[in-house]
């Protein structure tokens, strides 16, 4: 009998590529688009019907961070959890952290994640390296690292009491030698003085309400530490990648070293363009807590249309769940809550409907926001980031004609809360293909063994 052509065959639905909509066909054969036809009549094991439904390419997040100690506790979801959370949310590549501690060194902390990860998740994964320990025998190994295929770093101008911040000097070394062997750096950016000083402030004064989280880092603390690494970014001519984008004036910081010709990318979340500091003053306001934090109207706003001008990248999550009993660990005081807030899941459904259905940014510029960009900018464009022949088979059937809401207990991380709880979402997602299997089908997940592969650049 004859090998049928294709090991899958995806038929008639609105194929999002080359930043429009078409209605194709996508043929796959071993993990990889190999056809896109107004028509493909050959054989295949598997047809999956999409008429009037819309095909994605499977998207990225770029900032996850998957079982991580934070405050005595870890974050809720390990990379199995994780994962499956990212498939029902059509999130087929994640992009976590390594944790680097006091004294380890950079080939160890990045085994210890990667041991972590092995065999355990359901979609790709690749691995961003945090620099938190800089003595220069730490630092020597970043050229090794890179040729390993480790491309993609992170530091943090701010947690200088937890050990992890690095001083601007040890910014700039760290980002010439990323840069120089053809890295890219990317940074957490709030400006320490200004952080420590007011925590200390509002906790001396006795004011420990979450409201306060959000008092104590500033849009300024935010647009500083941007300031600050921008010039130095600029003196070395290098490539800087700003995460979690929260505050208008951390925007206008970036666009004005942009503007001097800074090569500098810029990251948003979804909460920082969805919800805002009143979510501090809820009776539940501790479950916010995230840094940065939760800005005001006008901050998300700004965010927006940054967004749909092009002037930020992409959107990550920045995903870092909790349980409510992990977030009462502090007793509601702003300090002593673990920061973070989970969204892998919802990333997708939240940036469709309040962006693209409402009319703030395009189809074709969401594409690029949470899958084409990530891609390129983090060294995986050969395989990731678009529906085209050659790439992976990765891909996202969505009906747009079935309203859903987002429900927490109906979400498939180990959070028992979400953010976006009861937020209606305009369509579903029905099925998910990750390199050419199938993990959901019809709503239900139906991926087996853990089938996620590291990525390397």
């Amino acid at each position: 009998m004859a090998q049928n052509l294709f090991d899958l065959v995806v038929k008639n639905g609105d194929v999002v590529a080359d930043s429009i909509v078409r209605k194709l066909d996508i043929g796959v054969k071993d993990g990889k688009i190999v056809a896109l036809s107004p028509e493909i009549t050959d054989r295949a094991d598997k047809i999956i019907e999409s008429e009037w439904k819309m095909i994605f390419p499977g998207f990225i997040d770029p900032h996850t961070h998957m079982d991580i100690p934070i405050k005595e506790t870890r974050s809720a979801d390990d990379f199995t959890s994780g994962s499956i959370a990212a498939a029902f949310g059509g999130v087929t590549t994640i992009l976590d952290f390594t944790v680097q501690d006091k004294g380890e060194s950079l080939d160890h902390a990045l085994q210890r994640r990667l041991d972590a990860a092995a065999g355990k998740s359901h979609v790709d994964f690749g691995m961003h390296i945090n620099v938190t320990d800089c003595p220069d025998r730490h630092l020597e190994r970043i050229p090794k690292l890179i040729q390993r295929g480790f491309s993609s770093f992170k530091t943090f101008s701010t947690y200088r009491e937890a050990g992890m911040m690095a001083t601007l000097s040890q910014f700039r070394e760290i980002l010439r030698q990323v840069d120089s062997h053809g890295g890219i750096l990317m940074l957490h950016a709030e400006e320490n003085e200004i952080i420590e000083r007011l925590t200390k402030k509002y906790v001396s004064e006795g004011c420990f309400d979450p409201i306060y989280h959000a008092r104590s880092r500033p849009p300024e603390a935010e647009a500083k530490a941007i300031e600050q690494a921008a010039r130095i970014a600029g003196e070395l001519n290098a490539r800087l990648y700003i995460v979690h984008l929260s505050s208008r004036a951390g925007l206008e910081s970036a666009l004005n070293a942009r503007r001097q010709g800074v090569k500098i990318y810029l990251e948003t979340c979804p909460q920082y363009l969805l919800l805002t500091e009143d979510s501090y003053r809820k009776k539940n306001g501790h479950y916010y807590i995230a840094s940065p934090p939760l800005r005001r109207q006008e901050d998300c706003e700004a965010l927006w249309q940054a967004l749909a001008d092009g002037h930020i990248d992409t959107v990550g999550t920045d995903h870092c769940p909790f349980t409510v009993s992990q977030k009462d660990i502090g007793h509601g005081h702003f300090y002593q809550t673990p920061n973070g807030l989970p969204g892998v899941e919802t990333l997708f459904p939240l940036l469709y409907t309040y962006g693209v259905v409402q009319g703030r940014i395009s189809i074709s510029r969401m594409v690029h926001i949470l899958s084409k960009n990530s891609a390129s900018i983090f060294g995986i464009s050969d395989r990731k980031g678009e529906i085209a022949i050659g790439k992976d088979a990765d891909l996202v059937i969505w009906n747009p004609a079935i309203d859903s809401e987002i429900s927490t207990d109906k979400l498939h991380g180990a959070a028992d809360w979400s953010p976006y709880d009861q937020k209606p979402i305009a369509g579903k997602i029905e099925h998910v293909i990750l390199r050419g299997k199938s993990l959901i089908e019809n709503g239900k997940f139906v991926g087996t063994s853990p089938a996620g592969q590291l990525l390397l650049t």
